[in-house]
């Protein structure tokens, strides 16, 4: 295997979603709550945040599909939380990717 071959190997291990997911200041915004205050449903958070219901219920889907979050319903509504050993687990496979870039001094 090339350098070429080996540096796009280690890249293909990103998790884009999960990158795409952390790309977004409103979504930092919400995980950041969601840390500091527990579990959360929809209304709980556009009541902290200056987006819309529609727009914050789109973030959390597109968070919780990166496996950042996960959810439970209770009765009517969805409990959001932060999925902290998957959010672990994706954050060191981009520092392994990136480390593995680094030994091709590629970067």
């Amino acid at each position: 295997m090339n350098k070429q071959q080996a540096i796009e190997k280690a890249l293909s291990n990103i998790d884009n979603d999960f990158v795409k997911a952390l790309a977004e200041p409103a979504r930092i915004q919400i995980l950041k709550l969601l840390i500091l205050n527990g579990p959360s449903d929809v209304k709980t958070l556009t009541e902290r945040l200056p987006q819309d219901r529609s727009v914050i219920s789109r973030h959390l889907a597109i968070m919780e599909k990166a496996g950042l979050l996960h959810s439970i319903k209770e009765g009517r509504h969805m409990i959001y939380s932060v999925d902290g050993e998957k959010s672990l687990k994706k954050t060191e496979q981009l520092v392994e990717a990136i480390r593995q870039c680094l030994r091709f001094d590629c970067c």
